[in-house]
């Protein structure tokens, strides 16, 4: 279905009008409009929503939003008296109210309201009731053909749309015009003040033996008798599907000015540019209950008491819930990828790792297992790499063994003529040197041969000292100064 159209039905028992109005813009052009009805065997809301529904397809008639306007035989129309004026509290209070009105239960009637007159002590509303069974009829007929309408609305109240969207404004503002448009067996009276809203809405019923003019004539000072003394009646205009009207009668019994208006001109539409079979009054009916899907507001939907629209909600949630799958496949096709190329690096380094540790092994002796981090590995290979570099090329780095071993030789050469030194033994490991020997007594072990060793960064760290047979035995353990020198 194409984006935008609005599709409006006059829904009456065995006949319904159909409208389609562009998207809503500067101007809200009809692009289609026709009538179908059912008789004899083929009688009921199926039948005639199968009836609409074929004439669309055959017409090639596509629309997003449809509204519905009921048939005055389908709903009746009160005056009720609201002791707020605010249209919140009046909703949530509006059943009881019309039920005290009309000391009747009212459970199986759908009822919406418009606000007519709002004071200080209240507001009188005009209060719709309907039965639930007939709009569970027409709302189920249509849904079997995937057709949802946002708003079922009193036929009346559609017709006042009509107006306030294409009727011109009336002069002098201070009065009111009175719009009489009379069908085959239906009457309606629509009060359009200066400020572009419907005051008052009324409907009658018109049997085939009733002479027309005087009916229209004597509702027409019923209802210029109820509108607002702020903005009077002025002017009459009228239409008559019939065409039986006397418009000398009409103005001798009300004392208004009388014109006379084609529903359809309002609308730029002309009379020949409507389907054999449409009623000019059908159409305006039809055409504002295609305008009530672009209505921000409106009360006067029935379908906000009896089986409330949810199209619009069912979509977002139809399409949230398609954005969520799409998100939650995209995020788990983007973790499968990252995965996949973790697997992939763990894997290299699994293997690199496997080569680099036979390779460890072979060339770190006394190592039984590669180091924990790959980078641990590969700083101390380097660092051996460096040693044993230095090691053959002659080039003593601080902390190695020869380099311990020549400062060890350096401390033994500054104090062996002055204390009589003979070495037994040097033993040299990565963190000590221990050297065994003899002195000519204890003050030249402790005291000489310590002052010796700091000379060139060695210190005493323990010793052993013993004396065999005039001579001082000893036994020390030399370490760097600090870590400046030595390793």
């Amino acid at each position: 279905m194409e984006s935008g159209n609005h599709l409006g039905i006059y829904w009456s028992k065995n006949k319904a009008t159909v409208v389609c109005l562009a998207p809503p813009g500067r101007e809200r052009k009809v692009l289609d409009c026709f009538a179908v009805s059912v008789d004899g065997e083929e009688q009921g809301q199926q039948a005639l929503a199968d009836r609409v529904v074929q004439m669309c397809r055959q017409r090639k008639v596509k629309f997003t939003d449809v509204g519905v306007a009921l048939d005055c035989a389908s709903f009746m129309q009160h005056v009720v008296h609201s002791e707020f004026s605010d249209p919140k509290r009046i909703a949530a209070t509006v059943r009881f109210d019309t039920e005290e009105a009309l000391a009747t239960d009212i459970s199986e009637m759908a009822v919406s309201f418009r606000i007519a007159s709002p004071g200080e002590e209240g507001a009188n509303l005009d209060v719709f009731t309907a039965p639930r069974a007939i709009l569970s009829d027409i709302l189920l007929s249509l849904q079997s053909h995937r057709i949802d309408p946002v708003a079922v609305d009193p036929d009346v109240c559609c017709l006042a749309r009509y107006l306030v969207e294409y009727a011109e404004i009336p002069e002098p503002s201070d009065q009111s015009t009175l719009y009489a448009l009379l069908s085959d067996g239906r009457g309606y009276l629509v009060v359009m003040s200066g400020l572009r809203q419907a005051s008052v809405l009324r409907t009658f019923l018109l049997g085939s033996a009733q002479e027309r003019t005087t009916v229209l004539a004597r509702e027409t000072l019923v209802t210029t008798a109820l509108a607002d003394t702020a903005h009077p009646v002025g002017r009459l205009c009228v239409f008559d599907a019939q065409g039986g009207l006397r418009t000398e009668s009409l103005h001798e019994g009300t004392g208004l000015a009388v014109s006379v208006c084609e529903p359809a001109a309002l609308a730029r539409v002309k009379s020949n540019e409507i389907r054999e079979g449409v009623n000019a009054v059908d159409f305006a009916l039809a055409c504002g209950a295609a305008l009530s899907p672009a209505e921000k507001v409106d009360s006067v939907n029935l379908r906000n008491d009896h089986m409330p629209y949810l199209g619009r909600k069912r979509k977002l949630q139809n399409r949230v819930r398609l954005l969520s799958i799409s998100v939650t496949i995209l995020l788990l096709t983007v973790g499968v990828f990252f995965h996949s190329q973790l697997i992939r690096v763990n894997k290299q380094r699994e293997s690199l790792r496997d080569k680099l540790e036979l390779d460890y092994l072979a060339v770190m002796p006394g190592e039984t297992k590669l180091p924990v981090t790959m980078k641990q590995g590969v700083d101390k290979l380097g660092s051996t790499l460096r040693r044993l570099q230095n090691d053959k090329t002659g080039v003593m780095e601080q902390g190695s063994i020869a380099a311990k071993l020549t400062l060890v030789l350096q401390g033994i050469n500054g104090c062996a003529r002055q204390t009589d030194l003979n070495i037994r033994s040097i033993a040299i490991t990565g963190t000590s040197i221990v050297v065994n020997g003899d002195t000519s007594s204890r003050e030249n072990t402790v005291n000489v041969m310590g002052a010796a060793m700091e000379k060139v960064g060695l210190k005493i760290d323990r010793r052993s000292v013993n004396t065999e047979g005039g001579r001082d035995t000893f036994s020390i353990t030399l370490v760097p100064l600090n870590k400046g020198k030595g390793a």
